[in-house]
């Protein structure tokens, strides 16, 4: 049983993989050399997996189901970026976490986020038959 409350933080350096402007496909979509708000969820919701590890037994991963999400704030290649994750408490099978992100600056992104518990086994088989 996770207590309320339980935080989890996560730190990292920006890096260029983890810009916006590496997720353009061709030359007309461009976006800017900050971090992408899929780099931020990831460190996010890793976090949240970090509070949830005493909870998985053996064959046992969480997975996250919903997001809530503002990135407020642009952080640059090279900043360290920290991600917070606090448990709220669970609404059924789902674990709700508050969640925020810092760099050096400031407050750069929150939201919520909440992950279930799955077989890892299952969800494999579940995903191979969407080929």
């Amino acid at each position: 049983m996770i207590d309320s409350g339980a935080t989890a933080t996560l730190t990292r350096l920006v890096e260029v993989r983890d810009l916006a402007s590496a997720f353009g496909n061709d030359r007309d979509e461009q976006y800017p050399d900050v971090m992408s708000t899929p780099a931020m969820l990831g460190l996010m919701e890793r976090a949240c997996a970090e509070v949830m590890r005493g909870e998985l037994e053996q064959g046992q991963l969480s997975v996250g189901v919903t997001t809530q999400l503002t990135h407020s704030a642009p952080t640059p290649v090279g900043a360290q970026v920290s991600a917070t994750a606090r448990f709220r408490g669970q609404e059924g099978n789902l674990f709700v976490f508050d969640i925020v992100a810092h760099d050096s600056k400031g407050q750069v992104g929150s939201g919520t986020h909440a992950r279930a518990i799955v077989a890892r086994e299952a969800i494999e088989k579940k995903a191979a038959l969407r080929r």
